[in-house]
């Protein structure tokens, strides 16, 4: 007879814990070029690696999606027409849209909001409250100071109406900038403990180049020794102070000023010789205009602490920006420059600028980067832990099994 087969015994199999549907929902995807969908880019790279979380990035769908490993993106379909004809971004989602992004964030354990004021940014707290959806809003900026005042008046009002209703009921709110957090902390009534969470660089691009490197790219955007060259990295939006830009190229002849970024506004129509235009440009091929560069110029207004000039500093860069600007980083305080910018006089701000470029405390073109506004800034910034602390916020208002 033959004898029965052992019996294995049964092994019990480890419990796959269930993953956390985060939905993020930005205005914008990377390719339209603004920085906050810059940094949710970023933190979506870092955050895409955890096996915990199911990441879906919902935005207009005015650009193509990026690709980023194990994150599902939902282009929402859109008007734009606002942004082009009046250069204020602001979507105008279709109704199959809405419909849509109410059907993701009734399945998702998570919302998450990068600012308040865009519609579908307004729909996503809409839903998430409507379905008692844990939500965590990162707020990048506050009202911008736009030269016209009806824009002035619509965005302090818009402001009052809606973004301190949103900050007020969030679940978590996050601030880049140490500024704007404190001016939000005055005007809303908190009920929970709010966090400010500066934006990290990618140091595997942005970083001081050694000396031979720097060389070798000056030399091949052919720059001539003594000739500085003060750089733009952003939007060709208003707020950015382009105006003032092109004002400083024509009182700066001799200087050239290279533009990285896309927009409604044209620096190509100034017709001035001595301004240079980047379209395209990220990781590396834009890294190579920071460490060519001797000044990174951001005369703008109304923003938190724009990641572009922590790219800069990082690179070793010396920045030159309004004290409202500078104030949004306290410990990066000490190694920025800084000069007055007033919104709606243009050409009162380029004449303070041309004056302060003129009597610079660093010697233009640079001798070589800055290596302690270098070692400052990759020792501030780093994109990963900043991003597991947004994986600790998750994990705390995931729902309970």
């Amino acid at each position: 007879m033959n004898a029965a087969p052992p019996v294995m015994p049964k092994t019990k199999e480890t419990p796959r814990t269930p993953k956390r549907a985060v939905t993020i929902v930005t205005h914008y995807y990377t390719a339209h070029g603004g920085g906050i969908e810059s940094v949710a880019h970023h933190l979506l790279s870092e955050l895409a690696p955890d096996e915990s979380l199911a990441l879906t990035w919902i935005a207009s769908a005015c650009d193509p999606a990026p690709q980023i490993p194990n994150v599902q993106t939902q282009p929402m379909r859109c008007f734009n027409g606002i942004e082009k004809a009046f250069g204020f971004p602001w979507p105008f989602w279709r109704l199959s849209a809405l419909r849509a992004l109410k059907k993701t964030i009734a399945a998702s354990d998570i919302v998450w909001l990068h600012d308040t004021l865009y519609m579908g940014n307004l729909f996503a707290y809409r839903y998430a409250r409507k379905y008692k959806k844990p939500l965590i809003v990162t707020q990048h900026i506050e009202p911008i100071p736009y030269r016209s005042r009806f824009k002035r008046c619509l965005m302090r009002w818009m402001d009052r109406l809606l973004t301190t209703r949103v900050l007020r009921n969030a679940d978590e709110v996050v601030f880049i900038s140490d500024r704007i957090a404190e001016d939000y902390y005055r005007r809303v009534a908190f009920t929970r403990p709010i966090k400010v969470i500066p934006n990290g660089v990618d140091v595997r691009f942005f970083h001081a180049p050694i000396p031979e490197n720097r060389r070798f790219l000056r030399e091949q955007f052919a720059l001539k020794q003594e000739q500085p060259v003060l750089l733009f990295v952003g939007r060709f939006v208003e707020k950015k102070g382009l105006e003032v830009i092109r004002r400083l190229a024509t009182l700066l002849p001799e200087w050239r000023f290279w533009m990285a970024g896309e927009g409604p506004i044209d620096p190509d129509e100034w017709l001035l010789p001595n301004v240079h235009v980047f379209k395209g440009r990220k990781e590396q091929s834009l890294a190579d205009l920071y460490q060519a560069a001797d000044l990174f110029l951001m005369p703008s207004y109304g923003e938190g602490f724009p990641l572009v000039i922590q790219e800069a500093m990082a690179c070793g860069l010396p920045v030159l920006c309004s004290p409202t600007t500078a104030e949004g980083s306290r410990l990066a305080i000490p190694y920025l420059h800084r000069a007055e910018v007033w919104p709606d006089d243009s050409e009162r701000t380029a004449n303070a600028w041309f004056e302060k470029l003129k009597n610079f405390p660093i010697p233009l073109p640079l001798v070589a980067p800055l290596a302690d506004v270098s070692e400052f800034a990759i020792l501030s910034w780093d994109w990963h832990p900043i991003s597991r602390v947004y994986a600790t916020m998750f994990a705390a208002h995931a729902p309970k099994a």
